[in-house]
């Protein structure tokens, strides 16, 4: 940690507004006058191609609905090797409509487009949408795949829960989902992402159920198996139907704290009301995420690599690499002899109402 002392830290985080944190807060040098991350409620999904007329008309469908609703907060749109004439950041005010810019990429191309909510163009914000088209010949060599992320604050999703369920399912449908997930995470200015991913390592290990990494960067390590579960995961129904045919969902995932959505190749599991972010002052076990987490663990990948992979590291505040990656992965493990403990604190947890779930769209997943 740079700062001299958390005390340092609970008073710059007091005057960010809305949950904002100042670049480079951790990182040598900082804080700097720019916010560099902010907790959000972000979904990630992962899918096979990008290259095809289908699949990037399906992704813009995505942004469409997602524009919708984030209306007048998205500031700045940035492009990873765009073609030729065209900026690699641009006012999002002055920018070609979605489908307009897609249309330069041939599918041999891959692309990348970040709508951020910043200030300022490198600055970060609760609102952002973000995709990674691979080229069609990557994608056929099997070793490569898309990604889309988008997020939103907090406070909104708990006053607008259904919507962002529905928003994750749609995505999940359109894009032919092969795994995703939603649910806390800490949204950093990717144009400076080195000098702020000490401030999600940080709070990695005050928010135990918060997400950790980019997960464009992860995409590529994701295609056999799952990273996390969370608030909502997505499973394709090639891996999900392994866990179905032991028969034991219901009693493992107790329909009045579960339930699955169908999104045409495979389910979205809801896991409680709301995001939970696993506050170590308050539970950082969650007992839907250790019993949805004992379920699909055999479907996780065994090694994923680091999570960070910046250099403004130190003692107090280690990043997220080697085996603290693993250790990460692995923070829901429970003995077996556990889950009846977890079972008892799922009484504790609100139950499922139409308020929070979609109960008449509930999957039979005996």
């Amino acid at each position: 940690m740079y700062l001299k002392s958390e005390e340092e830290y609970k008073v710059w985080a007091e005057q960010q507004q809305e949950g904002a944190i100042g670049g480079g807060l951790f990182a040598k040098g900082g804080p700097e006058d720019y916010v560099g991350a902010i907790p959000a409620i972000r979904a990630v999904l992962y899918f096979k191609e990008g290259f095809s007329d289908e699949m990037r008309e399906a992704i813009a469908q995505c942004f469409d609905d997602y524009q919708d609703i984030a209306k007048g907060h998205l500031t700045w749109l940035w492009q990873d090797e765009p073609p030729k004439g065209e900026s690699e950041s641009i006012a999002f005010s002055n920018a070609k409509p979605f489908r307009e810019s897609l249309k330069n990429y041939s599918p041999m191309k891959a692309f990348y487009f970040l709508y951020v909510s910043g200030k300022e163009k490198f600055a970060t914000g609760a609102w952002e949408f973000a995709v990674g088209g691979v080229s069609k010949w990557r994608s056929e060599m099997g070793i490569y795949q898309s990604s889309l992320t988008f997020s939103m604050p907090i406070e909104w999703v708990e006053e607008n829960t259904k919507l962002f369920i529905d928003l994750f399912i749609k995505f999940a449908n359109r894009l032919k989902a092969n795994h995703g997930y939603a649910g806390y995470a800490c949204v950093l200015s990717q144009i400076r992402e080195d000098k702020n991913e000490p401030t999600e390592a940080y709070f990695s290990r005050k928010w135990w159920a918060m997400d950790v990494g980019s997960p464009t960067k992860e995409s590529n390590n994701l295609i056999s198996g799952i990273k996390t579960v969370s608030w909502l995961t997505a499973i394709n129904y090639q891996w999900f139907n392994k866990i179905r045919e032991e028969g034991a969902l219901n009693s493992e995932l107790p329909m009045n704290w579960f339930i699955g959505y169908d999104y045409g190749t495979g389910v979205v599991i809801q896991a409680g009301t709301l995001p939970s972010n696993g506050s170590v002052e308050d539970d950082p076990l969650p007992a839907p995420y250790v019993l949805l987490n004992s379920v699909l663990k055999p479907l996780r990948v065994e090694k994923i690599g680091s999570l960070h992979r910046g250099n403004h590291n130190n003692e107090e505040n280690p990043l997220i690499t080697g085996y603290r990656a693993e250790a990460w992965m692995k923070r829901f493990d429970i003995e077996e002899a556990e889950k009846l403990d977890y079972f008892g604190k799922l009484q504790d947890e609100p139950k499922l109402n139409t308020k929070y779930a979609f109960l008449d769209k509930r999957i039979d997943w005996t």
